[in-house]
């Protein structure tokens, strides 16, 4: 059997954790230092945890609406021309659910909680 060995998204919301236990014994001209380290840390986490996915969906998301593309960059850059030129409304809403769907998993990263908003 295997020694168990943890992630780098583990390791780093570890480190987050240390971080916030440690913030009581820091000098409080220090603190905020510390503080936006543990947020740093936990971003970081969560980053190797949902990112990879998010990436994937978002590739994917982007492809529907242009066609193969090598990257998520490539087809966004396919994207902004054609959304730029003019679209029909029908394209141009299976656009916006794609990227307001795109922007949920940022932010479902980035910041946790405010995904909750509405497209309307």
């Amino acid at each position: 059997m295997a020694q168990y060995r943890p992630d780098a998204a583990t390791l780093v919301a570890a480190i987050a954790e240390v971080l916030d236990d440690a913030l009581e014994h820091v000098p409080d001209d220090q603190q905020h230092a510390v503080r936006v380290a543990a947020h740093l840390a936990r971003l970081v986490a969560r980053e190797g945890e949902r990112g990879p996915e998010a990436a994937s969906a978002e590739l994917a998301a982007l492809q529907a609406l242009v066609g193969p593309a090598a990257s998520v960059e490539a087809a966004g850059d396919v994207l902004a021309a054609r959304l730029r030129a003019g679209v029909d409304d029908e394209f141009a809403d299976a656009a916006w659910a794609a990227l307001v769907e795109i922007t949920r998993r940022d932010l479902d990263i980035a910041k946790p909680g405010h995904t909750d908003w509405t497209d309307g």
